[in-house]
């Protein structure tokens, strides 16, 4: 969580097609919704590898302070250089 944190933090994040164009849009997420569930939120579930070597993939969920229901971001950290935000998800769906 302190490397996602970090990466996200020093700006070192983008999002992917998926997540951007259409996942975030369809459930109401912006940008600030995702830095706020990576800077409270927690790994929830199992940390994976990624498809290329030196990734690793997780999901981090929070309450968001406008709701409460807890949504998720899955990322894939790159070499501990980038974070990448895959999709953005409410967790009870």
């Amino acid at each position: 969580m302190a490397v996602i944190r970090r990466l996200a933090a020093a700006g070192a994040y983008s999002f992917s097609r998926h997540a951007f164009d259409e996942r975030m849009l369809e459930r109401g997420f912006d940008l600030e919704d995702v830095l706020k569930i990576i800077a409270l939120g927690d790994i929830d579930g199992p940390i994976v590898a990624g498809r290329r070597q030196g990734e690793w993939k997780c999901t981090v969920v929070s309450k968001l302070p406008w709701t409460s229901r807890e949504a998720g971001v899955v990322t894939v950290v790159v070499r501990e250089r980038r974070v990448i935000f895959v999709t953005v998800e409410w967790m009870d769906l």
